[in-house]
This record gives C-alpha cells, structure tokens and sequence, in this order.
C-alpha cells in the first residue's frame, strides 16, 4: 500500500505554477500531490508576505483552508473576511477567491484541494479574474452568527469519538464536513493524550496529518515513524496505520480525508473486526 512520511520545510516555499504573474509574496509548499501517489488529496503549506495579495482565482475544486498564523483577509465572491489563527474557511467548487495580508506579519495557512488539483502541463483547472474589488467592510468569522456560512473558528467540541475498542483517548473533531458545505474532503483537528492510542485500522479514503504539537509514534504499513510539529504524514487508500503518543504532552494534529467517507464502515478499526471474528464473540 502506498504511504508518505516527510517533513514540512520552509526552504521548499516556492510561487505556485501559473500566479507568477498574479500574486505578490505568495509562495506554497505542496505536501501531498501526485508525485508521492496521492490521487485525490492536494496538501500544502502557503504563505503570504505582509502587504501581499492574490487575484481573484477560480478553481475546478473544493478548497479547505485553516489559519496557522498571522492574519489573512479573503475574499469568496462578495463576501469578505479577516482570519486570525485557528479561523478556517472553505471554498466551494468554481467560486472566485482572492487573498491579501494588510498586517505586519506574514500570514500562514494549511490548505486542502479536493478534487486533487492537476500537475503543472496538465489540462489547466484553474483561471484569474484581474483586478479585485475588496469592499470596505471585513468581517471575523463569528460561529454565533446564522448567516454566516462556511467560515469558523475551531475550538475542541463535539469530538467524534473519544473511546472505544481500539482507541484509547483520542478526541477527533471534524469541522468541515457535507453540514458545513464540503462535498469532496473532510477537514478535522486532533487530539491524543498520554497514555492514550489509535489502534490499527485501514479506510477506503486518503488520510494526511500535519503535527501541529506533541510527539507521535506512527506505525504504516508495518514501519514506525517518530513524528513531532511540522512533520506530516499521507496513507494512502487501505494503508493500515496507528498511533501512540510520546513525551510529556498531548499529540495534536490536522487531519484532511479524501474523497469523503462513506456512510457506514468507513474506519476498519482491526481490534473490532478480530472481536468479532473470535467463537467465544459469536
């Protein structure tokens, strides 16, 4: 089965193929692409330099961004937004965006595309728009507010799961999913306790974590790798894969899935399916 382990590496920031010419200050770090065998997930590290900008782009897919410092303004069609640290937004297929950083400070941000965006040479899915009209108002994410639609800020709630047979303490929290507007990935934050663990498991979906904190030990395929903040690692569709915590803090990490999971039996937690399996459990 096909998995990446790597590191996140800011000597690697270059200018996307294609915005040479239609942004200032903007370089990414792709993190999952083809070239490591991924087919649906685009995962990348991007930047913008204070007083940086975007132009309007307009994408053939969907596209999930979370803030992981500085502050970013963004523009989704008519509606305009300020996001600090921890806000998060999605950008639905085909809608034009832009982006621009007015602070001091460079402003910084995980980003998943699904549909997996095409290699440079490719059929081109993406297109610019010229010059852009910010308006004067720009608005924080405000969870409270019901018109305001597919932007948040993450805070640890409503965990997905917490326990169970072959889990141990881990508390996923998925925030951007079909309620939220996402169609093509789910986006998610996790945390791990010391102690704790996630079993071995496989899924019919593409996985990637980003460690934000904490350290981890990752088991893929059989081969453990020792992970701490900036490392990421991609299993592939039916890669089986586990993790434990190590040192003296919680492990906590952003997790993207692509395409999306099935309703039923999406997570093949192996210490359920051997319950079952065994006379005394019949």
């Amino acid at each position: 089965m096909l998995y990446h382990v790597g590191r996140f590496e800011e000597s690697k920031f270059e200018i996307p193929d294609g915005f040479e010419k239609h942004s200032l200050g903007y370089k990414r770090v792709s993190l999952v692409d083809h070239s490591i065998g991924s087919v649906h997930t685009g995962l990348g590290i991007c930047q913008l330099e204070a007083n940086g900008w975007v132009e309007y782009c307009v994408w053939a897919n969907e596209k999930g961004i979370y803030v992981l410092q500085g502050e970013l303004e963004m523009l989704r069609g008519k509606e305009a937004f300020r996001l600090g640290t921890d806000d998060y937004a999605l950008i639905p297929y085909g809608v034009a965006h832009a982006f621009r950083n007015t602070g001091k400070l460079a402003a910084r941000w995980i980003e998943v595309q699904a549909p997996q965006p095409k290699p440079p040479g490719a059929w081109d899915d993406k297109f610019f728009r010229g010059d852009v009209d910010w308006p004067k108002e720009i608005v924080k994410p405000d969870p409270s507010n019901p018109s305001m639609h597919m932007v948040g800020h993450f805070e640890e709630q409503r965990p997905i799961y917490v326990k169970g047979l072959g889990m141990q303490g881990p508390a996923v929290y998925r925030f951007m999913e079909e309620e939220f507007g996402a169609h093509h990935f789910y986006m998610m934050r996790g945390k791990l306790e010391i102690g704790g663990g996630r079993g071995v498991a496989d899924h019919p979906v593409e996985e990637s974590y980003f460690v934000l904190s904490g350290e981890v030990e990752k088991e893929i395929e059989g081969k453990k790798f020792r992970m701490k903040a900036v490392d990421f690692a991609w299993a592939g569709v039916g890669a089986c894969h586990s993790s434990v915590p190590k040192g003296d803090v919680p492990y906590r990490w952003i997790e993207t899935q692509a395409p999306q999971f099935p309703k039923q039996h999406g997570a093949r937690t192996f210490a359920v399916w051997d319950k079952l399996r065994t006379p005394s459990s019949r």
